[in-house]
């Protein structure tokens, strides 16, 4: 008996790597929902309590026709830039700032900002390095331990679906995002 089992086993294990792959397709479709209806942040940063900050900024009372935010720490891309690349926000360090300028647009009217890429691309401070502190500090590990400190900016995505020419949500994230801890 035993040495039937194990002379099957790669069966079954490929049996299980497909039940895995199936349920995670399953679950990932069942919870999500399109691009249109949901705000998305990418942070470049080590550690991000990416559920904990997007139930917080959910806390604010979604725009209409917006069903969830979206929290991810840049390497949640790691496979595929295709969400990366269509983020509402972003929260970048300053060193990497200009590699990724070409993803980020001008802050919209009546925002003032604390970094000029040029072009009217502009990132407003979230964190700064000299005094240790930011927005919502205790779910973004902005600075780490054997790194040297850096300043971290918000960008808005330069191909998001919710400008203010839309819907406006990014607009409207941003600002609860800057609010802070609620």
């Amino acid at each position: 008996m035993i040495k039937r089992i194990l002379s099957r086993f790669p069966v079954y294990l490929l049996w299980a790597l497909a039940s895995v792959f199936f349920w995670s397709y399953l679950f990932s479709f069942l919870t999500d929902t399109s691009p249109a209806k949901k705000l998305s942040v990418y942070i470049s940063a080590e550690k991000v309590e990416d559920v904990e900050l997007a139930a917080r900024l959910e806390d604010c009372g979604l725009p209409d026709g917006i069903r969830m935010v979206k929290v991810h720490p840049f390497s949640y891309a790691m496979f595929s830039d295709r969400d990366l690349r269509t983020a509402d926000l972003y929260i970048v360090k300053v060193s990497e700032a200009e590699g990724w300028r070409d993803s980020f647009r001008p802050l919209p009217d009546g925002m003032a900002g604390d970094l000029d890429l040029g072009d009217g691309v502009q990132g407003v401070r979230v964190y700064e390095a000299e005094s240790g502190t930011g927005v919502f500090d205790e779910l973004i590990g902005y600075s780490a331990p054997d790194a040297a400190a850096e300043d971290y900016y918000l960008f808005f995505g330069a191909e998001s679906q919710h400008t203010e020419s839309g819907d406006g949500a990014a607009l409207w994230l941003a600002r609860c995002f800057l609010e802070g801890s609620h």
